[in-house]
Order: C-alpha cells, then structure tokens, then sequence
C-alpha cells in the first residue's frame, strides 16, 4: 500500500526556490540532501536540484519555456488568501500568468509561475455555489 504521495520538481537554485515558497508561506518540512519538500494540502511537493531529478526519473527534464507538463492546483481556504498570493508571488520575483479571477460565480483563482517556470494554480471554490448536474 502507498504510504505518501510526493511530486518532485526540477528546480536550478534549491536554496532560492526554497527561500521562493518559504515567502509565499509555505512550511519546510523535508530538508535532505539536494531536496526540499513542503507539504501542500495533504500532498508533498520536494523541490529537487536539476542534476538529481535527471538521475532519479532517468529522463531529461522538460524546457516549462516552451511547453507545460503540468498545472499544479491547490485549495484555497478563501478569496483573501487567493489576493495574498498574488502579492506574495510579485514580492518574491515570481510571474503572474493570470490575475485573481471569477470564473462561473463559484470559483476564484489566479495562476502564477515559480522561479524555475512550473506553473501553479491557487483557487478558491465556493461549494455551495458550483451548478449541480
């Protein structure tokens, strides 16, 4: 059986991404050896330097300049947090991709870009709000 869910990202400057999500209020909580995670919501993120990402996934790592493997989403507890982020991210030198939005009357979101170009959505979802089928 599974025990933990991680997803590892390819990052240039540990020390610089790390000090990047530990601005925007994110916790530290894996510090080991050419890694470092922080728990998002119930899953791990590591942030993991280029040379040992190559090795551990055995592949060449994507060029996120050109093209988007994927779109990291995460819960927001409300809209305000959805504002604060988006200060955070500019303060911290990362891009906004898309600025805080309504989208459908029941969803709040804004999308920005890390320091190493992987692409994170932030949304708040009003759940008594989403359409029923």
């Amino acid at each position: 059986m599974i025990k933990e869910l991680w997803i590892s990202l390819p990052v240039k400057d540990l020390k610089k991404s790390k000090d990047f999500f530990l601005s925007l209020g994110f916790q530290s909580t894996r510090d080991v050896p050419g890694m470092v995670g922080f728990n998002i919501g119930k899953v791990t993120v590591m942030m993991v330097a280029q040379p040992d990402f190559e090795k551990y996934a055995s592949h060449q790592i994507s060029d996120t300049r050109k093209g988007s493997e994927l779109l990291i989403s995460a819960e927001a507890p409300d809209r305000a947090y959805v504002d604060e982020i988006v200060k955070k991210v500019k303060d911290a030198g990362g891009e906004i991709f898309s600025e805080a939005q309504e989208i459908d009357g029941w969803m709040y979101n804004m999308g920005f870009i890390d320091l190493d170009g992987h692409r994170w959505n932030i949304v708040y979802l009003d759940w008594e709000k989403i359409p029923k089928e």
